[in-house]
């Protein structure tokens, strides 16, 4: 499979290792509206760029949309009509609107609309689900779920990270707290009950430079999931290097499993008095940039593998969010954030 990149920060040259590391896909290509990023990520990736995204359309068989929110739904409504596969970084839009619409296209799509929701594909959570499914914890009573970066912190300057014209999906909300409400989804097969939740917005990081910032860069949750357990859920971008990480604690009728990223590849498990530590064994094939939780880089890889073997029709195991999955984590998302501003 012949895959494009659009968006050539951080996030698209990850996408690209992940295609030189894979034997189902190539790299068919880069575009940005910055050249001078293109051409950078291009070179890392020794490959081409494109002067627009038609262009590229017309080099690939599906695209990965890792360009700034806003532009998700253009690219992909473009992407689609072109008769191509389209894998979608989170959030899926900037509104629900523009979610319900990308869910439309997809529906008669001749090829595979993916969401970049990439942390399912960690090897600990697929642990976690199979543990969930298989009633090892018994009826589960609450989840408590956090993700916890210092970006706000290290990052001087103000971007569009920071600023309210990605409607505050780019906040911690809703930047690393929409991939926690996918993981909810994912985990349990049902969705946030918006209508049950409590939501703390807070910006600890008030100004970058001489402007303010305005998205929230911490995020306090508290709720339930439909016919589920009770959840909390933290997305901070605010937090102390010593403190960043993912974090998963599920506590059942029957017993409690826990997780925490500083661990590596490792899951505590205890269905008695005493905890068992669960050692998650396999060799890594790309290595994790420092900072980011064990095993990051591989979910990347893992994403698109399967990505690409939907594209061919392959049978294989169903980890993949769909565009059905973004428009659910879009509408969780909105209201999140609708309930934290007081609406």
């Amino acid at each position: 499979m012949r895959v494009g990149i659009i968006g050539a920060g951080g996030i698209g040259h990850m996408h690209a290792r992940a295609v030189a590391a894979s034997d189902t896909a190539s790299l068919a290509g880069v575009f940005d509206v910055d050249p001078a990023k293109a051409r950078a990520l291009a070179h890392a990736s020794g490959t081409t760029t494109f002067a627009s995204p038609g262009d590229l359309y017309a080099a690939a068989d599906g695209v990965v949309i890792a360009s700034p929110n806003r532009t998700h739904a253009g690219y992909a409504h473009e992407a689609i009509a072109s008769g191509l596969s389209v894998l979608c970084e989170k959030p899926m839009a900037i509104s629900l609107a523009q979610a319900v619409g990308m869910r439309t296209l997809a529906t008669d799509a001749p090829g595979i609309c993916a969401m970049g929701f990439n942390y399912r594909h960690l090897h600990v959570i697929r642990e976690a689900r199979r543990h969930i499914d298989e009633g090892t914890l018994g009826r589960i009573l609450h989840v408590d779920v956090a993700f916890k970066r210092a970006s706000a912190l290290t990052r001087k300057h103000f971007t569009w990270r920071d600023s309210a014209e990605e409607r505050l999906t780019s906040g911690a909300l809703g930047d690393l707290g929409v991939h926690l409400i996918d993981l909810l989804h994912f985990l349990f097969q049902r969705a946030v009950d918006p209508a049950a939740c409590q939501v703390a917005l807070r910006t600890k990081v008030a100004h970058k430079g001489s402007r303010a910032v305005e998205v929230d860069d911490h995020t306090f949750v508290s709720g339930r999931l439909r016919t589920g357990p009770s959840f909390t859920l933290t997305a901070s971008k605010a937090s102390q290097p010593h403190e960043t990480g993912l974090t998963l604690a599920l506590t059942g009728t029957r017993g409690e499993l826990t997780h925490d990223s500083k661990d590596g590849p490792v899951l505590q498990l205890r269905t008695g008095v005493d905890w068992e530590q669960i050692k998650l064994l396999g060799t890594s094939r790309l290595e994790d940039p420092p900072g980011e939780v064990t095993g990051w880089a591989d979910s990347f890889l893992d994403q698109l593998h399967e990505w690409t073997r939907a594209a061919n029709a392959a049978p294989g195991p169903r980890t993949l969010a769909d565009f059905e999955d973004g428009h659910r984590a879009q509408q969780v998302l909105q209201e999140l954030l609708r309930i934290g501003e007081g609406g």
